[in-house]
């Protein structure tokens, strides 16, 4: 079993006067295997990401608080809210916007990129919502490559998954993929996994195992990005 930490404080943190992100990779230049993108962006009320293009990403959007309006070219316009999961294919070209619906109310969520399976296919952008106690205490399936347990689809041989963990609860992350890794982020809370401890913000990149025990000190979310590991690690 291998681990990469990366603590909050490695992460790249930036305050612009409309939004507050964390990031831990630089988009096609560091990664964890098929991994290259993990923004915890938190967006004024009313403000967002104008019209803009994405190429050959899978991008997906998980929403922790509020609710965010997504619009693109293909025709798919629609509101994601807290306990949703939104997932893109660019493929050969897409031009999209995304803005906090809200007038009040911060926006929270985590934008994941994950390199594509296959290169240049048609865009598309779907969904996947759940009801909060669909993870309590469980991992809770949202993205898979084959729509899986009725998840969303995307384009790689990977797998998004998100969790709340009451405390002293133990959970096993068992890998959907053999020789996959799988990349843990502590949302809330505190967790322990081998030797670790995991904060609010402090993630753990593990591959090279099939099984990985996850306890929780106190009430915990987290998210779990399963990728395959054919690019290595660079951060």
């Amino acid at each position: 079993m291998k681990f990469i930490h990366r603590p909050n404080q490695a992460r790249w943190h930036k305050h612009d006067a409309w939004k507050k992100s964390a990031y831990a990779f630089t988009p096609n230049q560091t990664h964890f295997g098929e991994l290259t993108g993990f923004a915890d962006d938190i967006v004024n009320a009313g403000e967002g990401f104008g019209m803009h293009p994405h190429q050959n990403m899978e991008i997906s959007t998980i929403v922790v608080a509020g609710s965010q309006a997504h619009k693109d070219n293909t025709g798919s316009e629609g509101i994601i809210h807290q306990n949703s999961v939104q997932t893109m294919s660019a493929g050969t070209g897409i031009m999209h916007s995304e803005f906090n619906t809200s007038k009040t109310e911060l926006f929270h969520s985590y934008q994941i990129w994950v390199y594509p399976k296959e290169m240049n296919v048609k865009p598309r952008h779907e969904a996947f919502a759940y009801q909060p106690e669909d993870k309590l205490n469980k991992i809770l399936l949202t993205l898979s490559p084959d729509r899986r347990k009725n998840t969303a689809l995307i384009n790689q041989d990977a797998f998004l998954s998100v969790s709340q963990i009451e405390k002293n609860v133990t959970l096993d992350y068992v890998m959907n993929l053999s020789g996959n890794g799988v990349y843990i982020h502590c949302v809330t809370g505190n967790i322990i996994i081998d030797n670790y401890i995991l904060n609010e913000g402090d993630a753990l990149g593990i591959y090279e195992t099939e099984t990985i025990k996850i306890k929780a000190s106190e009430e915990a979310e987290l998210i779990f990005v399963e990728v395959p590991m054919t690019r290595g690690v660079k951060i």
